[in-house]
């Protein structure tokens, strides 16, 4: 067995006032007081006091052996568990994904930096993170706003095929540097129509997933109750992603910039058991796509 531990630190280090010092020791002793220890035997955590006595929910009435674990693993050495982190992108199962970039008008304000546009450092946050998949992966780009198309009619363009990574991964990267502003957001019915498009070509061998980035909230230039419409694409979602008969298909969004609403692509994320990443501040984008990626 290996222990999930959540050690607590105090940092002895110059830039650590000693007041801070003496607040970090009182909150660890209050934090270890019995009563408090008690208090996380609710959430099913075992109490780091010696002093507490395991009691329910960790019973055997539960299918848990109180008196285990007696025999652990040795906690693996820092370059062992660097080799395991190197390894899990090399090992993990191979990965199904559509990127997702907004492209409205918004993204072509400046980022408050030098570099250009929100829309410059998206590219490029987006660009670096090709390299966190497995050649084998399949990865497609997909761009969303109004107006789009031949017609300039359509509200998505599909980009880039969804394929292995191996073989259009420069494509990518010129289509993403080609990304240009253009008009409004259309954020419910592109979400939708995303998940649409994975759950059609669902592959149960992968792992399956959406990776949408916007910089604003749902403007589709619709005369429609913004409300009703979230509330009917979440209940599509979690119909088509979760329970028995639903193919889980996960939904990640990254609220990018001041403007995003976070609440509602939270909403949108966890209706797919997905996840939502802020990026407020722009300059973030590169660190929070990254993570995205790592998570598969």
């Amino acid at each position: 067995t290996l222990f999930s531990d959540n050690p607590f630190f105090i940092l002895d280090a110059d830039w650590v006032s000693q007041e801070e010092k003496d607040a970090a020791k009182s909150f660890q002793d209050y934090v270890l007081q019995p009563d408090n220890q008690k208090r996380v035997l609710q959430f099913g955590f075992r109490p780091g006091n010696p002093q507490v006595a395991i009691d329910a929910p960790i019973v055997a009435a539960n299918g848990v052996d109180p008196t285990q674990p007696q025999t652990t693993m040795q906690v693996p050495s820092p370059p062992v568990m660097i080799g395991v982190l190197d390894q899990w992108k090399l090992r993990r199962k191979d990965a199904r994904v559509l990127l997702v970039m907004d492209v409205s008008g918004s993204m072509g304000d400046a980022a408050g930096s030098a570099v250009g546009s929100k829309l410059d450092l998206a590219k490029q946050a987006a660009t670096d993170s090709l390299d966190e998949f497995k050649p084998e992966d399949l990865v497609g780009l997909r761009e969303f706003s109004t107006g789009l198309g031949a017609k300039q009619t359509d509200f998505f363009v599909d980009l880039v095929p969804i394929a292995p990574l191996a073989g259009q991964q420069e494509k990518i990267r010129i289509e993403l540097q080609g990304l240009f502003p253009t008009n409004g957001t259309p954020l419910y019915d592109v979400a939708k129509s995303s998940m649409q498009t994975m759950l059609e070509g669902y592959d149960p061998t992968k792992i399956n997933a959406v990776l949408l980035l916007t910089d604003g909230k749902n403007e589709d230039g619709k005369a429609s109750d913004d409300t009703k419409q979230l509330a009917e694409l979440q209940k599509y979602l979690q119909e088509q992603t979760l329970g028995e008969l639903g193919k889980p298909v996960r939904l990640y969004t990254i609220g990018y910039g001041a403007d995003v609403d976070s609440t509602v692509l939270k909403q949108m994320a966890e209706s797919t058991n997905g996840s939502f990443y802020s990026a407020t501040d722009p300059k973030t984008i590169n660190k929070v796509f990254t993570a995205v990626v790592s998570n598969f």
